[in-house]
């Protein structure tokens, strides 16, 4: 109601001063740089050494500053970026039993000091990931390696401990938050966590940092030495800004040109911003409910089937999503390409969920919450605040279970609390968390089904361990037959759909907002800024030029 206010006065603004330029123009800032672009990032980095950061803010710096070996096209297949191509078992790049990984680097890429981008970087990079030294978010993938070589400038092999495919884009790829770092810049300090690099760094990426304005934005040149071509964006400019009504807000006056994974509950807002239009794309992230399979009441696969059983998920992420997310594909943003639509998840059934309950002893008690030996069937739902549309899950999620006998109350954190090395889904001091998954394009879940992965060692937030699963996750990782890994992980499907560790509520859509005349943006496969550098006004206004 706010922001339809202020857009009021505005208007009525405009009608009274028709010379005001921003009213002239609805909107569209007229002394924008030329060659300029504006993009509203929510969150302020801690670093801009990707090694350090994760999620969204490594994927975005990673992308503009840095490079990896190989990265996604627009179309999820795996190209090459500093390596020439994508080693397969066809170009000779996998050996015939899968465990040695040859990458050929491309000549004439180089940092932005000049000095050429060789085969050392990557294995530098490669050890400053394992070292304990360094407050890496992840080592998942690089782990499988035994051995790293460069036997000349412009080689690098790795020899694996068993066959893994994953590893093709995991290591310094599309699916890795981390990109290849300079050596002769980096390698003789003990420790990346607190080095002068980390807030002036030095890249070989398609921009290079020009300013970083501490609480306010950063801004990025274009990096006329950049291997492909210099970007025709020669400036981006992206301001720190947390509240979404306060960007909708910097999009219609023209302060922002740009926003990235936009709340979809706000699509209608979003799709009325003039001079912009929304790009909506099913990206390997999901929400799903964690059940802590220790907790002695969640242990009880009838109260989990139950409360699952109790939720209409499509309803649910019809309405709050706007449409924009997808709760019939839930599973498909973790399995991607390898998502078998066959597999049922519990339907939604309330009076089966109660009838189920009954059965387990759970007998309606005061207020309508079911009791056993005493018991309520009364359990904490913990989210990150932050987004409106995750509150509201929350919110829609704890009314249904109530219909059903299940008291869930409700606990937000702060975002990055909740996510943190000592925050309660890390640390198991949760019953059931909601999150929003941030997942690879390549399919391999062992990240959130391995037995190796429980928390606080990985990401298995749910303690599930079962080693039926955990045989066909390593069969169909050491695998290079796509056919194969599909069979596999749809009977990986199958199990996790009976176990109910996780109940898979939908699958995300990133919602990107873009100037209606910006060309060369493409769909994300996991960040927008994959395609940055292709980025170009169509008007010749804009561009500069």
């Amino acid at each position: 109601m706010r922001s339809l206010l202020r857009r009021a006065i505005l208007f009525s603004l405009c009608l009274a001063v028709l010379a005001f330029p921003a009213c002239a123009r609805q909107g569209r800032r007229p002394s924008r740089e030329p060659g300029t672009l504006v993009v509203a990032l929510r969150q302020e980095p801690n670093s801009l050494d990707p090694l350090l950061l994760e999620g969204t803010g490594a994927y975005t710096f990673g992308e503009l500053l840095y490079s990896y070996l190989t990265n996604y096209d627009a179309h999820g297949r795996i190209v090459g970026d500093v390596a020439l191509e994508a080693p397969t078992p066809a170009n000779g790049g996998v050996s015939r039993d899968g465990k040695r990984i040859t990458f050929h680097l491309r000549h004439g890429v180089r940092w932005q000091d000049g000095t050429p981008v060789t085969s050392r970087d990557v294995v530098f990079t490669y050890h400053a990931i394992m070292s304990p030294a360094n407050n890496v978010s992840t080592r998942f993938g690089y782990d499988e390696i035994a051995a790293i070589a460069a036997p000349d400038p412009y080689t690098v092999v790795i020899t694996l401990r068993e066959p893994y495919a994953p590893i093709i884009s995991d290591f310094f790829g599309g699916d890795s938050n981390y990109p290849i770092l300079p050596a002769h810049l980096l390698a003789s300090a003990p420790s990346l966590n607190h080095v002068p690099f980390n807030e002036r760094p030095v890249g070989s990426g398609p921009y290079r940092l020009e300013r970083w304005a501490r609480g306010d934005r950063i801004t990025l040149a274009a990096n006329a030495g950049y291997y492909a071509g210099a970007p025709r964006i020669r400036r981006l400019v992206l301001p720190f800004e947390p509240d979404d009504s306060t960007t909708i807000e910097r999009l219609q006056t023209g302060e922002i040109d740009a926003a990235f994974n936009q709340d979809a509950s706000r699509i209608a807002e979003l799709r009325a911003i003039p001079h912009h239009r929304v790009v909506v794309t099913p990206v390997p992230y999901f929400y799903a409910l964690a059940f802590n399979l220790k907790d002695p009441i969640l242990a009880d696969g009838a109260v989990r089937k139950a409360l699952a059983m109790a939720i209409d998920r499509r309803t649910l992420t019809q309405k709050i999503s706007g449409g924009l997310y997808h709760a019939g594909t839930a599973m498909r943003g973790l399995f991607t390409w390898a998502y078998d639509s066959h597999v049922a998840q519990a339907p939604y059934d309330p009076a089966q969920a109660a009838a189920l309950l009954a059965r387990d002893g759970w007998i309606p008690g005061a207020g309508g919450i079911r009791v056993k030996n005493g018991r309520r069937l009364s359990l904490q739902l913990s989210f990150p605040n932050g987004e409106d549309i995750t509150t509201r899950f929350a919110v829609a999620i704890a009314a249904e279970a109530r219909a059903a006998g299940i008291e869930l109350t409700l606990r937000g954190y702060d975002r990055s609390q909740y996510v943190a090395h000592d925050g309660p889904i890390l640390t198991g001091h949760y019953q059931i968390s909601l999150y929003d998954y941030q997942g690879a394009y390549d399919p391999d879940p062992t990240w959130l089904l391995g037995c190796a992965e429980r928390s606080p060692n990985g990401f298995d937030f749910a303690q599930y361990c079962n080693p039926a699963v955990d045989a066909l996750l390593r069969r169909a990782a050491a695998s290079y037959d796509r056919a194969q890994r599909i069979a596999l992980y749809a009977q990986v499907q199958q199990q996790i759909a009976a176990d109910l560790p996780y109940d898979f509520l939908c699958q995300i859509s990133e919602v990107d907002v873009v100037p209606s005349d910006l060309g060369g943006f493409a769909r994300p496969i996991l960040s927008p800024f994959n395609s940055a550098s292709a980025w170009y006004w169509e008007t010749p206004k804009h561009s500069g030029g």
